[in-house]
């Protein structure tokens, strides 16, 4: 891995289990026989640079073996907040809200969060005014849409 891992990983679905899966002649040469699954979800990362990032994982994971081969996707995870703290931001924050997180390393470093507001327009708030949520693929296509 070119990466650390700073968070659970969250959103686990599976993408292939068995037969199904491409490499899985691969897999059984390198790490042995077992029941192997293709994952993915959703972690928290720190790239080698230090950058911290919010990043969709992909791994294969056997019973009794583990969790092998794990990379992170190239395209960012979808990412979600409620809003916690909506003090000195009343007309641009609503409490209790879900929002959006846009990708930026540069305001995560720092505790940040890139958000659309009520105003419409993308502004950072601080992490702590936010908690983050797990949610289900449909609602996230139903959140975009309304956006």
């Amino acid at each position: 891995m070119d990466f650390e891992l700073l968070s659970d990983i969250t959103e686990i679905e599976p993408i292939a289990v068995g037969s199904r899966i491409r490499d899985i002649a691969k897999l059984r040469r390198k790490h042995g026989r077992g029941r192997w699954r293709k994952l993915k979800g959703v972690a928290t990362i720190r790239l080698r640079n230090g950058h911290v990032r919010v990043a969709e994982l992909h791994w294969y994971e056997a019973h009794g073996i583990g969790r092998k081969d794990m990379k992170q996707t190239k395209k960012p995870a979808l990412r979600f907040v409620v809003c916690i703290d909506n003090k000195d931001y009343p007309a641009s924050l609503e409490l209790h809200k879900i929002y959006r997180v846009l990708p930026d390393e540069d305001a995560a470093a720092d505790g940040d969060l890139r958000v659309i507001d009520e105003s419409g327009e993308d502004y950072l708030y601080s992490g702590e005014r936010f908690v983050p949520i797990a949610l289900p693929e449909a609602v996230q296509k139903s959140l975009l849409k309304a956006a």
